[in-house]
């Protein structure tokens, strides 16, 4: 079978890939112009596939894409398309779901807080504290990341429910798990929500003035998953209104963040830039992940982290 890979992988990248099989050609384009040239060909790709090279595809069965949130990716003709596509889903659940614990744990402690005091040199004690065994987790989309995040939750002896567009078994770790349409309750009862969906037209502006005033003055508001879903202008009325007790952010409606933006300005929240996702592991688990989807295509197995295509139109 041929293999086109573009951009192209690094000489000890494409090792691994070449390694997986002597009957695989692989051409590791170098240029757009050199993919155009071997797509006719390929019967399988690896990296960035686009209108135009889909154009020529005549063979191509299969592509295997080099990141997880397809939203931005995926085009009408790909959509309609035959070919079999799968995403990177799995190589971040760890590291988002700790920069989501991140939030947590320090809103629990006022970290938030004392952070503020360090830099101003004051030796003050004294912020709300929240003992998490006593506080609910609530956990918008039980996916990968999710699941991590509810096993990090339960371990500090949180109670832990979900929802998810299509719940399967329930587990052990969760205490439970709801179908989509249930987001309101869960917002009601949570003390920590945090959106862990992917970017839909089912969840743009999922989070908004609604789902917001549902949730406790006391409870946080956490988003790890993409701007979108979260409306920031409903979040910055509750803040500023004092109607939740604060928000931790790592994506955003707008990115980067404009400066003069009000969250900037506001103790109680906690604003990373579009980070959770960095780790020193993620180029390897790439190469992983394509390897091992490789091996299975030849031997005629499921491919791991196929995607539907119409979920994101």
């Amino acid at each position: 079978m041929n293999l086109l890979i573009y951009p192209a992988l690094s000489p000890e990248e494409l090792a691994q890939v070449q390694a997986v099989s002597d009957g695989v050609e692989i051409v590791n384009a170098q240029s757009e112009a050199e993919a155009l040239s071997a797509i006719g060909e390929a019967e399988a790709m690896y990296g960035n596939l686009t209108p135009a090279l889909l154009a020529q595809a005549s063979k191509l069965k299969w592509l295997q894409t080099p990141i997880a949130g397809l939203e931005h990716y995926m085009f009408s003709e790909l959509a309609e398309s035959s070919v079999v596509v799968s995403n990177m889903a799995k190589i971040y659940n760890d590291m988002i779901a700790d920069h989501a614990m991140t939030y947590i744990l320090m809103f629990s402690r006022g970290f938030h807080l004392y952070l503020r005091r360090q830099l101003a040199g004051v030796w003050e004690k004294g912020t709300p504290v929240r003992h998490l065994a006593d506080c609910t987790l609530g956990i918008i989309g039980l996916g990968g990341i999710g699941t991590d995040l509810a096993q990090r939750g339960k371990a500090h002896g949180m109670r832990i429910i979900a929802t998810e567009a299509r719940p399967g078994d329930k587990p052990a770790f969760v205490d439970e798990l709801w179908s989509a349409d249930r987001l309101h309750e869960l917002m009601a009862v949570s003390d920590f929500v945090v959106s862990c969906v992917p970017q839909t037209p089912a969840t743009v502006g999922l989070i908004g003035a609604a789902e917001i005033g549902l949730m406790k003055p006391s409870a946080y508001l956490i988003n790890i998953s993409r701007g979108v879903v979260v409306k920031l202008d409903a979040l910055v009325d509750a803040l500023q209104a004092g109607r939740i007790a604060g928000a931790g952010l790592d994506v955003y409606e707008i990115e980067p963040l404009p400066a003069d933006h009000p969250l900037w300005a506001m103790e109680n929240v906690i604003l990373t830039p579009h980070v959770a996702a960095i780790n020193p592991h993620v180029a390897q688990r790439r190469i992983d992940t394509l390897t091992g989807n490789l091996r299975r295509y030849l031997a005629g197995e499921a491919l791991r982290n196929v995607v539907d295509k119409k979920m994101l139109f």
